[in-house]
């Protein structure tokens, strides 16, 4: 997992890549919300072509970074199905982080199968 910042004058930009959990979350929400706090008019935009799976946290964020009308980029099948998760007006993910919390702690991250993804399932 590695998150990529990209400050420009006209653009702050976070790329996602690999599995977004952990710190990964911690430090894409440091530099969100610093972005955010910056008065200078720029987009901001969340890149998460290259993600390939989330866990609660990261979840949970992209869904407030949506919310708040933050820019996300999606340029791949598996990042489109992504966002319509995190994008879906009804959360996603309750229940089954709801299983897993009954379950116990995992490590395991939600990843999509690209085969599901190609044949649309």
């Amino acid at each position: 997992m590695a998150i990529y910042i990209s400050d420009q004058a006209d653009e702050f930009r976070i790329e996602v890549s690999g599995s977004f959990g952990d710190s990964a979350v911690t430090d894409a929400a440091s530099a969100w919300q610093g972005a955010l706090s910056v008065k200078t008019p720029r987009r901001i935009s969340v890149d998460i072509t290259r993600m390939t799976g989330y866990d609660r946290a990261g979840y949970m964020l992209l869904r407030e970074i949506y919310s708040h009308g933050t820019h996300i980029v999606a340029g791949t099948p598996q990042s489109l199905l992504f966002l319509s998760q995190i994008s879906a007006s009804k959360p996603f993910l309750t229940s089954i982080f709801e299983e897993r919390a009954k379950r116990g702690p995992t490590k395991k991250l939600v990843s999509i199968d690209q085969r599901a993804v190609a044949s649309g399932e």
